[in-house]
């Protein structure tokens, strides 16, 4: 639409400032707030030179406000001018928004890797221990003969079997407290994967098999097995 008149065209264009100067302000508002969630991780200069930028913003348009734009053709100008810094400040908020997307995405990554790591070494000193106590039960068998060589009545043998350690049909991954309350965390044997691991606590029995939780403390754990005592060491 055609102006006759300038002072319509200095209040029209008055009324774009202030209407984008909102915009430009909430803008700022906005991107001033990610600023902050993003100190600890995002790059600091980044986001220094995009808060430089709408500062400089801010002053291009308190001088333009401070003009007096009587003709059509100073208006459109205008116009444009600020409609090009929106945009580009619109393309900053976007590139700050996927850059704090980028941060947030690697820290969980990067906590769920430390986890893994931390489930995967503890299942290697499990396996360890498991293969050690089945190394020992072999080299205990022979010494079996030779207690009833020596000593005649067989009484003795069955407290014998009833010490020798059982391996458990299941990896224990450690102790966890909940709510002040210990519990043991197992998984099945060879098992990596988190949707796995289950918590027991006494009086518990583990799924499939007959392996009943008695009592734990901070280093070991005490099954029922088929009402035999077992005794299951924890690594810390």
């Amino acid at each position: 639409m055609n102006l006759t008149s300038p002072t319509q065209t200095t209040v029209i264009l008055s009324s774009c400032l202030i209407v984008l100067a909102g915009i430009m302000g909430y803008q700022h508002h906005q991107l001033s707030q990610l600023s902050n969630r993003l100190a600890a991780a995002a790059d600091k200069e980044s986001l220094d030179a995009l808060l430089i930028r709408l500062g400089k913003v801010d002053e291009r348009l308190d001088t333009v406000d401070g003009k007096q734009m009587v003709t059509n053709e100073d208006f459109r100008s205008g116009q444009q001018a600020l409609s090009n810094r929106i945009d580009a400040a619109q393309a900053y908020a976007k590139q700050a928004t996927e850059t704090a997307k980028e941060i947030s995405q690697n820290a969980a990554s990067t906590g769920e890797l430390v986890a893994l790591k931390a489930i995967v070494e503890t299942l290697y000193s499990s396996v360890h221990e498991i293969s050690q106590s089945q190394i020992k039960q072999p080299s205990a068998a022979p010494s079996k003969p030779k207690a009833v060589v020596r000593k005649p009545p067989p009484v003795q043998k069955p407290s014998t079997s009833v010490v020798t350690p059982k391996s458990p049909p299941f990896t224990v991954i450690g102790i966890e407290y909940r709510g002040g309350e210990r519990f043991l965390s197992v998984a099945p044997p060879g098992s990596t994967q988190l949707n796995q691991i289950y918590l027991i606590r006494p009086g518990d029995a583990v799924a499939g098999t007959d392996w009943r939780l008695n009592t734990l403390d901070g280093r070991s754990a005490r099954f029922d097995v088929a009402g035999k005592p077992q005794t299951v060491t924890v690594t810390q």
